[in-house]
């Protein structure tokens, strides 16, 4: 009986490391509401680990030429990133018109883009950690010759 309770909280023990280490990059959250009296929701919370993950699953033949046409641009998309991790929350674009919402904001660790209109509110939340990774990923993509 004892050996039996070992196994299990080895079990255990295992499961709470994987879902801690698929949570390590954050969560990414989308919510979609459309406003039409017969409009759908949409909520979608996933582990972003799972973006550089994917990637490794996605045609080769469109990663490498989506790596070529960024290798340029990665000093830039570097910097970039590292900065808005240590800076303070702030609103990078805020528009209010009537009837039209739209805020695009870092938050925390992530970036947040808010849009609210007659028609559907959505939130698209994503850690910067998260996509400095899947930079990487794209980046190391790349065929030899261009790195």
């Amino acid at each position: 009986m004892v050996l039996l309770g070992k196994f299990a909280l080895g079990i255990a023990g295992t499961a709470v490391a994987g879902m801690g280490l698929l949570c390590s990059e954050g969560m990414i959250q989308v919510k979609v509401v459309e406003k039409r009296p017969e409009g759908h929701q949409i909520h979608v919370i996933a582990p972003a680990l799972l973006l550089p993950i994917g990637m490794h699953f996605a045609p080769k033949d469109g990663i490498s030429e989506a790596s070529s046409e960024i290798q340029p641009w990665l000093p830039t998309i570097r910097a970039a990133l590292a900065h808005l991790r240590e800076c303070d929350d702030f609103a990078f674009v805020e528009v209010n018109e009537p009837g039209r919402q739209v805020r695009l904001a870092k938050s925390g660790g992530s970036l947040v883009v808010d849009v609210n209109d007659e028609e559907e509110s959505v939130h698209v939340s994503a850690p910067i950690r998260a996509m400095a990774t899947a930079v990487e990923e794209l980046a190391a993509a790349a065929p030899a010759t261009e790195r």
